[in-house]
């Protein structure tokens, strides 16, 4: 992912935006090579002739970066105590930095705003809060974080507004009720709606009889404009993805933590595009209302004996717990992933992270669907987990 991102930023279309991170990265990469070069540890670092040619060899390639090497020799004493200092303070904010580009995604023009107090802060939201937060637009992450200069960063305020995608009660919203009244709503500037237009007007779908049963409005789509990074007027199956992953985290943002109404809303809910996206709103209502998982995330198993993988909805690499949620009121559990989560635990395996799976656990929005699949998943060794509101939150039940 963060090479992928790397690649994005070095090669962006926008001119003045390609080489202000090509600068930055420069810099960052030059900083670190002074910090070696000035650091207390340097003479055990490259002890002996070999290692000593060796980095001339390297810094031969770079003129300037040697020429910089060179001139650094001359200096002594309070000159470099001094320049040792400087460097040893930007440190952390380079690193800070790194960080806040690296999992927020945050752009090179944004980043210099911020301080490492502000990034400090943007550490502690949760997991899918940072999540959500990547997926913005550059300009969308300027406003969201109150970047005049330098950026204010009220974390209450951030998160608040990447968990409350659907509009407060506002006078005026219009309930979107046909086809046309949805692509209205949409950024039609910067998406290409002719797939999402197809779906909305296939009644076998279930996804305009989705829409208004859920009393989506235009003002609940307002924010989709945020979260779309690049013009995709020319390409109609990215719209869609995009407006599809955009309608899976609006409806838990519009149902509150009240499971019993996200229910009503979804369980009998028919059609394909609407069936294909339960899990989805699934796992985000649960991340979004459950403080066990606002800071857990999908992980990647080896399966035993293949060469494909397994993912997991949620894992915990302190207990080595896995979670998997299931939004199927009648359907029959995968049985060859009930399979590979067994094999996983009982070999031990790790995710890529090193983190090693010890238990599986299930998790389903009734206590119904959950006894319906009991007896099959507790003959591999799993739990047994559903949900019941609990105030302004929600509450997992095991089944003993």
């Amino acid at each position: 992912m963060y090479l992928r991102h790397l690649a994005e930023e070095w090669n962006q279309p926008d001119f003045i935006k390609q080489w202000h991170f090509r600068g930055w990265l420069c810099g960052y990469a030059i900083a670190e090579l002074v910090m070696l070069v000035f650091s207390e540890g340097i003479l055990t670092a490259i002890k002996g002739a070999a290692k000593a040619g060796k980095l001339s060899e390297i810094l031969a390639k770079f003129p300037k970066v040697a020429e910089l090497a060179q001139q650094a020799k001359t200096l002594g004493g309070d000159k470099v105590e001094r320049l040792r200092i400087a460097l040893k303070t930007s440190q952390p904010l380079l690193v800070a930095r790194q960080w806040a580009g690296n999992v927020l995604r945050i752009p090179a023009e944004i980043l210099q705003d911020l301080s490492v107090e502000a990034i400090e802060r943007l550490k502690q939201l949760p997991r899918w809060a940072r999540d959500r937060f990547s997926e913005l637009n550059h300009g969308a992450m300027r406003r969201v974080l109150g970047c005049a200069s330098p950026c204010l960063v009220n974390l209450q305020e951030v998160e608040r507004y990447l968990k409350n995608l659907a509009a407060d009660a506002v006078a005026g919203a219009k309930r979107l009720t046909t086809a046309d009244e949805v692509i209205n709503a949409l950024p039609t500037d910067l998406l290409d709606t002719t797939k999402i237009r197809s779906v909305l007007a296939r009644e076998k779908t279930g996804l305009m009889d989705f829409i208004k049963k859920a009393d989506i409005t235009d003002l609940d789509l307002a924010k989709l404009r945020d979260f779309i990074t690049r013009d995709l007027s020319s390409n109609e199956q990215e719209s869609k993805n995009v407006f599809t992953r955009y309608l899976n985290a609006l409806v838990p943002s519009k149902t509150g933590p009240n499971i019993n109404k996200f229910n009503e809303l979804l369980l009998n809910q028919k059609g394909p595009s609407i069936s294909s996206s339960k899990g989805q709103m699934f796992e985000n209502f649960v991340k979004l209302y459950d403080r066990d998982f606002t800071n857990l995330q999908k992980a990647t198993f080896k399966r035993p004996g293949y060469k494909e993988t397994r993912t997991a909805d949620f894992f915990n690499p302190d207990t080595g717990e896995l979670w998997d949620c299931k939004y199927q009121p009648s359907a029959k559990l995968d049985q060859e992933k009930m399979n590979n989560y067994k094999a996983i635990i009982d070999s031990k395996m790790a995710d890529d992270t090193g983190a090693v799976a010890r238990s599986a656990s299930y998790l389903f929005p009734t206590q119904e669907i959950a006894i319906n699949n009991y007896a099959e998943l507790k003959k591999r060794g799993f739990k047994v987990f559903f949900i019941e509101p609990s105030n302004d939150t929600i509450m997992k039940i095991e089944l003993p």
